[in-house]
């Protein structure tokens, strides 16, 4: 048995909401005198402005409260989201059903990634993986950041069972 929690860090948080306001000041600062014809729209552009910077730092605390555990219990790959004190099964694979897990360019990770299951907190620092899984009758992939000691066990038990 194994496991490993994942966590947002707060600082990259805080900085990108702190971004967010200083660009909505020069933005609504820019914006307040636009006028239509004879119309002065530049307020409720100010407006519609600062309600969507609001939804924006809303989304960005909403994501420093989530977490994820990666657990390796007996034969099984599983990955808890953690909000609060929720806990929600996202992903439960057999070790035996997983092709490959390959390391993914951080770069290019952060477009590739949209579209997919991702079960990370996108930390810059830390590594992004993609596993890629066939149960049968499913191919599945997703993204994860694991730490190297569990990307280890996952070895050692692939290897374990081929044998």
């Amino acid at each position: 048995m194994y496991k490993e929690t994942v966590v947002r860090r707060k600082v990259p948080s805080i900085f990108i909401i702190v971004i967010l306001l200083a660009v909505s000041i020069v933005v609504s600062d820019i914006i307040i005198n636009i006028q239509v014809g004879e119309y002065k729209v530049g307020g409720y552009l100010t407006i519609l402005l600062a309600c969507i910077i609001f939804l924006l730092i809303i989304m960005q605390i909403n994501k420093c409260s989530v977490k994820y555990k990666y657990s390796i219990i007996a034969d099984e790959l599983i990955i808890y989201k953690l909000k609060g004190s929720r806990q929600e099964v996202m992903e439960s694979i057999k070790i035996k059903d997983i092709e490959d897990i390959i390391k993914v360019d951080k770069i290019t990770s952060r477009f590739r990634t949209i579209l997919c299951k991702k079960y990370s907190c996108l930390n810059i620092t830390n590594n992004l993986y993609a596993c890629m899984y066939n149960n049968g009758h499913m191919r599945g992939k997703f993204y994860f950041e694991p730490s190297c000691k569990l990307i280890d066990k996952l070895d050692i038990l692939k290897k374990k069972d081929m044998c």
